[in-house]
């Protein structure tokens, strides 16, 4: 597996922290739960529902240009005629057309993403930065020898504990959930390979959250505690079902909450669980 960094420097800390589209709209709304804030190697990445909504690097921000060129007055899905072409401009601004960038970010947000996105609430924050239990990243990416990528869907922490747990998202009807008889099903197979991930790599993963945390600390005013360790297995967290298919598969994983040797969690919708409940029910 490649090394994995979570590490901005001190340049660029500083240069994040001056930046007045940090500071006016994506820090109220990283406390309102509407945008996650991550960071990465020499890069912050800013996420709503699912999407990379902006990302920061020594040239500065930068979003996708689909987002930030915005038809006036049309309608999203609409047809365009040639004498409309010249409202395809771009917003003058980050920070003046935050708003318009970020309406035009969630239209493409998927059914996992916006499910993930409910828990953007349990990040840390100055609000709630006497919690015990957080949602420290997301789209937390490995590689192994030969560069195949995994990308793990959320990592919780515990501050008292300073413990790191991986945690895997699935909507109850993606199909990597379920299997022919007396095959395993995919998201199985996904649980084991991310297993020898924390096995074989959690000096690593606990350095790079240790400077990760340090920076966020500083840029979010929050106190997260340097991480000591990651809890060994990565956790299934499945949502989506309707009042019979959660008493069904429930069943099915058992009073020990294991499915297929794996602990999890099942749930209808995501907007009312919390970090802690979800962490609880996963160690």
């Amino acid at each position: 597996m490649s090394s994995l960094k979570r590490e901005l420097g001190d340049d660029l800390v500083k240069k994040l922290d001056a930046e007045e589209l940090f500071q006016s709209k994506l820090k109220p709304d990283i406390e309102k739960g509407k945008v996650f804030f991550a960071i990465r190697h020499k890069k912050a990445s800013f996420y709503a529902e699912g999407r990379s909504l902006f990302s920061f690097e020594h040239k500065g921000f930068s979003t996708h240009e689909k987002f930030a060129f915005i038809p006036n007055g049309i309608k999203e899905g609409s047809s365009i005629y040639e004498n409309q072409l010249d409202s395809l401009l771009p917003v003058k601004s980050f920070c003046s057309g935050y708003k318009r960038i970020k309406d035009r970010a969630l239209q493409y947000a998927d059914c996992e993403a916006i499910g993930v996105s409910a828990l953007y609430k349990c990040a840390s924050y100055e609000g709630n930065k006497d919690k015990r239990y957080y949602l420290v990243d997301i789209e937390v990416v490995f590689s192994d020898e030969n560069r195949k990528r995994s990308k793990i869907d959320v990592l919780l922490y515990d501050n008292h504990k300073c413990q790191l747990l991986f945690c895997e998202v699935k909507h109850c009807e993606d199909s990597r959930m379920s299997a022919k008889v007396d095959e395993i099903p995919e998201v199985v197979k996904q649980l084991e390979k991310y297993n020898e991930h924390i096995a074989t790599k959690e000096d690593m993963i606990v350095k790079a959250y240790k400077t990760a945390f340090k920076e966020y600390n500083i840029l979010m005013g929050t106190t997260l505690n340097p991480p000591q360790s990651v809890y060994p297995k990565c956790g299934l967290y499945v949502f989506g079902f309707n009042a019979q298919q959660i008493k069904e598969f429930n069943n099915k994983i058992g009073k020990k909450k294991s499915f297929y040797g794996h602990r999890c969690k099942a749930i209808g919708g995501t907007s009312n669980d919390s970090a802690e409940t979800i962490y609880k029910a996963l160690t």
